[in-house]
């Protein structure tokens, strides 16, 4: 009876397998859609979710009514997961500007023309710079859903009113999706600086808290204001740190020309991306943060003058990523109207995690000692535990009476009609210069050991001699002068460009484009002294670096005290095709003409190139391109005719693993 136990309980796991085996099939010729270390190098583009993999991933005890591991014993597998992009100069940077924001009481003067339709220039319904102890807090003080909020004067400027750290969220445990929270009464929520932020590590340290979930808006100050268009910026930070900090992305600019500016926080790490795929963790909470802060903004920013009818969600590198899944969650989509990234989509590898329950089997492996639940780790040891793990978005599994984020992959949901929002995405000229930089002679001499190497963990290869011959076309390409070398920064930076950040976007682009949507296409190769993370990398390259554009269209305190001609030009430039898509879907600016994206032979797509100089060009780097096109046609693991990369194939194949190991140790149970 026991043995009659054990096989129906095996064939159970295999009949599970055979369902979730499916096939893609190709359905668009032409679209093909879609840090670092030495250990990233060389293994975190390989292959994840296959059996062998899982077969030395030691299994925890797995409490099938809860779905939660119970550590039984300890082990410290090294994991081929670290740290995602990271940009530590930069980082330093902005953690050193955060941490002085409780001194920056004052502010240097706004630079904007201040009269635009929505503006705050003369002529408006400016109040005449009055100290905030003048300003009536009747006339600041807002009623909310959740609650009464007061306003300050932001800047010396007293053009702005801020509204900062507003609570828009809250959850009862660490990774469940989060509901609004209930309104205090007789209780009006009134702060001066930004101070709330996610838990996430500085060095060792702990810092941070829970209950972080907050936004601020800022808006003009004016007797009378509606209908202005809304911007929801979402802080970078490699999905495990920063915030939605004031002093990073200032508002001065954008909203001297009308347009309310909504800054919001969201849990980062693992409390944002575990992914358990069960009750404890479905997944995605970050993304539902989000989703909740859009929903809170579509209820209230009428309040503030906003339009509701008129969002847009905007987002670099990472923070790319985060709002086109916002544009394409039935969670969230039918709350955004507009969406601009700078270097990031939806269809890197980086952007998705394709097998979940490895990612949560390192954690777990990662915490020391003896626990009995994810809910009752200390903070502290989750998240060291977590910190060389590389957190991304998921594919959560579709569950009866439960809202989830997104249960298909996001080429999936690009394959689909219905996608309301209208788009303006483009890549910084040397978006992937970070991930070059991170090289060592060791990991340079494994790459040309091996130029299989060169290709992402979203592209399948039958038989592995196909992968070898594919990366050998990218070597050549990139490399064409002899082996990969520490020295030749400019051809490692333009392949990691091209593989992670503009190949992507040009994939996007198109799906988009096929199924209905508006997009316009840009690249930022502008080069100035507010070219902040250029400086931080020592000018490595001679072009504009991902999160550059960041100094363009957000003021930083002290940006403008010694600012060229040149750099004032481009913030003019900048914030004109900015506002003018905000509010009218079409970005215009000093009589440049940008014309949207269409589909056709690559050497007529066409781009808008910002730079020294401004203007449209035809042709996305097609000489470079063509390659990346190629093999994703060929090769996407979506695309092929192999297992599909449904999350729920890889949690099959992980239980089966943990069956036949439990099933060989504890046999003694049978008998």
């Amino acid at each position: 009876m026991r043995w009659t136990t054990v096989w129906m309980s095996a064939a159970l796991v295999v009949a599970t397998s055979a369902l979730h085996l499916t096939t893609e099939d190709n359905q668009i010729d032409q679209t093909g859609p879609h840090d670092l270390n030495t250990e990233y190098v060389l293994n975190g583009f390989q292959e994840q979710g296959k059996g062998e993999e899982l077969k030395n991933v030691p299994v925890k005890k797995l409490d099938s009514s809860s779905g939660q591991y119970g550590k039984t014993d300890k082990s410290n597998p090294e994991s081929n997961n670290t740290e995602s992009n990271s940009k530590s100069t930069s980082i330093e940077m902005r953690e050193e500007q955060e941490n002085r924001s409780s001194e920056l009481e004052q502010r240097a003067p706004t630079y904007g023309k201040g009269d635009g339709d929505e503006g705050t220039g003369p002529g408006d319904n400016v109040a005449p710079e009055p100290d905030d102890d003048a300003v009536d807090p009747d006339h600041t003080t807002i009623e909310t859903s959740t609650g009464r909020v007061r306003g300050h004067l932001w800047g010396v400027s007293k053009n702005i009113i801020g509204y900062i750290d507003i609570k828009y969220g809250t959850f009862t445990h660490r990774f469940e999706a989060p509901v609004f929270p209930k309104a205090v009464e007789d209780h009006v929520h009134y702060e001066k600086e930004h101070k709330t932020r996610c838990l996430q590590l500085q060095g060792d340290e702990l810092v941070g808290e829970s209950d972080c979930l907050t936004l601020s808006i800022f808006k003009p100050y004016k007797k009378e204001l509606s209908g202005a268009s809304v911007l929801v910026h979402i802080h970078e930070g490699n999905f495990i740190s920063e915030s939605a900090n004031p002093n990073i992305y200032g508002p001065e600019h954008l909203v001297s020309e009308g347009i309310i500016l909504v800054l919001p926080n969201y849990r980062l790490g693992p409390l944002g991306f575990l992914c358990l795929e069960n009750g404890t963790a479905y997944g995605n909470a970050a993304l539902k943060d989000l989703a909740l802060a859009l929903s809170w903004v579509k209820e209230n920013i009428e309040k503030f003058g906003g339009d509701p009818e008129n969002i847009a969600v905007s987002g670099e590198g990472t923070a790319g990523a985060l709002a086109g899944y916002l544009a394409l969650s039935p969670m969230s989509k039918n709350n955004v109207n507009k969406v601009i990234t700078e270097s990031g989509s939806v269809l890197p590898h980086w952007a998705i995690d394709r097998n979940p329950s490895l990612t949560a089997t390192n954690l777990a492996n990662n915490i020391p000692g003896s626990w009995e639940s994810w809910e009752t780790i200390g903070m502290k040891e989750l998240l060291l535990a977590a910190r060389n793990i590389v957190w991304r978005p998921c594919v959560e599994n579709k569950t009866e009476n439960v809202a989830h984020f997104m249960v298909e992959t996001p080429w999936t949901m690009l394959q689909k009609k219905g996608i309301n929002a209208t788009f303006m995405i483009g890549s910084a000229q040397y978006a992937g210069v970070h991930e070059s930089l991170k090289h060592t002679p060791t990991s340079i001499a494994q790459l040309n050991e091996n130029y299989g190497l060169l290709l992402p963990n979203d592209l399948k290869f039958e038989p592995n001699e196909e992968r070898t011959r594919a990366g050998n076309k990218v070597k050549d390409q990139y490399f064409p002068e002899g082996p990969i070398t520490l020295n030749n920064v400019k051809n490692r930076s333009l392949y990691y460009t091209d593989m992670a950040y503009l190949g992507p976007l040009l994939r996007t682009a198109r799906s988009l484009v096929y199924f209905g949507a508006t997009v316009y296409f840009y690249e930022f190769s502008f080069v100035g002294d507010l070219n902040k993370e250029l400086a931080a990398i020592e000018k490595q390259v001679d072009g504009a670096v991902r999160g550059d554009i960041i100094s363009y269209l957000f003021y930083q305190e002290g940006d403008l005290k010694d600012v060229g001609e040149k750099e004032k030009k481009m913030i003019d430039q900048m914030i004109e095709l900015w506002t003018t898509f905000l509010k009218t879907g079409t970005p215009t600016a000093n009589e440049i003409t940008w014309n949207k994206f269409a589909n056709g032979t690559a050497a007529q797509e066409q781009l808008l190139s910002i730079g020294a100089t401004t203007a449209m060009r035809t042709g996305v780097h097609v000489d470079r391109l063509a390659l990346w096109t190629d093999i994703y046609n060929k090769h996407f693991i979506e695309r092929s005719l192999a297992l599909a990369v449904s999350p729920s194939v890889y949690t099959v194949l992980f239980l089966q693993a943990a069956f036949f190991v439990i099933f060989f140790t504890k046999a003694g149970h049978f008998f």
